[in-house]
């Protein structure tokens, strides 16, 4: 009787100890460890973005392990390549069941703060505030309190063939110089489309300057340095009449006077432009460095041989507006408003701002951009990319524009306009009119100047 007590015993000791080895472990200090599984959710091709999350929670379980803190963080992964709608809106549902992931990706930031479905990472911000590019939190931002996480700085910029310039005459000490003269005030916008109608004129190029054949944020951008305005401190949408007008004569006379722009660009499609640029048939483009891959992969090349005869840079200073920019888009991800471990993932996003942030460079090598960490745009991995290994310097005169209600109807009706411009179609002053009527007609809340 009693060696089958004993047996008993043994066996039911043995049963315990297997059926939590799946939750618990022991640390070098013999403390029981907690296995905390966070879920970790992203939406589209950039996997680099939470195998970043991941690998840093490692570099943050040895920290616990040498604090003698008894945590060890684990995953469950879910990475999607959905509709980004229907990925934010996934996410929504998942909170309002109870069932959201801890971390995630996002498309809309403002959408997802008004909700309050966002985890508040105001203090985490603050006191890691030396680390990020400025003001790379601008669109998930709310009343002075920052909810999202941006794990990159894609900028958007002006790409130019230096191999053009060379056709038509330029030396190697002034190709090489025109990069700081844009970097320095002292080369304008005005001055970049004469050059861009010089090419033409030498022969040097078919077209001066291109753009994207669809409507999207990149027009904004020439907006700014023509002084045109779109949004106000406040993130309101703004529709500035003036700038506008700038804009689309700009756009008139690109496709009909200069003829630096094909008038039918907008019909000729991605493949089409991206080979146009990469073979050098147009001289210039103005858009995200990160496409760069696609106009290589048109054109034939390798991301080396475009870097060798591409450059990229700010967008210079017109008479209408102060100095060269770039503009910053970048990605974010989120901790949940609901999650049980608001700390450790706390801790995650720490890390990558400080000890982990070569793993942010990894993933902003891998896709062509600049990172919003500082220390990252200074790894080695940053420097062995042709594309961006010279272009560091871009990261400070980034600017992160803000959630602005309307945006996507005020791009869709601009970009009907601009089809209509290059197309002879209409006046610059006719299309600030009928731009302004569907604002008017669609769009709550804006301020008209």
């Amino acid at each position: 009787m009693k060696k089958t007590l004993v047996l008993l015993a043994l066996s039911l000791l043995l049963l315990c100890s297997v059926y939590g080895a799946g939750a618990q472990e022991t640390n070098q200090k013999g403390a029981e460890k907690q296995v905390v599984t966070l879920r970790i959710s992203h939406n589209m091709d950039f996997t680099t973005i939470p195998e970043a999350v991941v690998d840093a929670a490692a570099r943050v379980n040895a920290r616990y392990e040498q604090e003698g803190k008894p945590i060890t963080i684990a995953f469950e992964k879910d990475y999607q390549t959905i509709d980004w709608t229907e990925y934010q809106n996934n996410i929504v549902f998942a909170h309002k069941i109870n069932d959201a992931p801890d971390i995630f990706a996002m498309s809309d930031p403002a959408g997802l703060i008004k909700a309050g479905l966002l985890l508040d990472l105001t203090d985490m911000v603050k006191a890691n505030s030396s680390k990020f590019v400025e003001n790379v939190f601008a669109a998930a931002t709310e009343n002075g309190r920052v909810y999202a996480f941006p794990p990159d700085l894609p900028v958007r910029v002006i790409y130019y063939n230096r191999n053009v310039l060379k056709t038509i005459g330029w030396s190697d000490a002034e190709i090489k110089a025109l990069p700081k003269r844009i970097q320095s005030g002292e080369f304008s916008f005005e001055d970049f489309l004469s050059l861009c109608k010089e090419v033409v004129d030498k022969g040097g190029a078919k077209y001066g300057l291109t753009h994207r054949p669809g409507a999207g944020s990149d027009f904004l951008d020439i907006l700014n340095v023509l002084g045109g305005q779109y949004y106000d401190e406040k993130g309101s949408l703004v529709f500035d009449q003036q700038g506008l007008t700038r804009f689309f004569k700009m756009t008139y006379d690109n496709a009909n006077v200069t003829k630096i722009t094909p008038p039918n660009l907008n019909q000729m499609g991605w493949t089409t432009i991206n080979t146009m640029v990469g073979t050098g048939e147009s001289f210039a483009y103005y858009g995200p460095i990160y496409s760069c891959s696609y106009v290589a992969s048109a054109a034939k090349l390798t991301n080396e041989q475009f870097a060798a005869q591409e450059e990229f840079v700010l967008f210079p200073a017109s008479k209408y507006s102060s100095k060269p920019f770039v503009v910053a888009a970048p990605q974010y991800i989120g901790i949940s408003a609901k999650t049980k471990y608001p700390e450790i993932c706390l801790d995650l996003f720490t890390e990558l701002a400080n000890g982990s942030s070569d793993l942010l460079a990894r993933h902003a090598a891998k896709i062509n951009s600049l990172s919003s960490v500082i220390a990252a745009n200074s790894d080695p991995q940053m420097a062995a990319n042709p594309i961006i290994k010279d272009v560091a310097y871009l990261a400070d005169y980034a600017i992160t524009v803000p959630s602005i209600y309307g945006i996507s109807t005020y791009r869709s009706e601009l970009f009907k306009q601009i089809v209509a411009l290059e197309l002879g179609q209409t006046t610059p002053e006719k299309a600030v009119a009928d731009m302004k009527v569907q604002i008017q007609l669609n769009v709550k809340d804006v301020v008209f100047k």
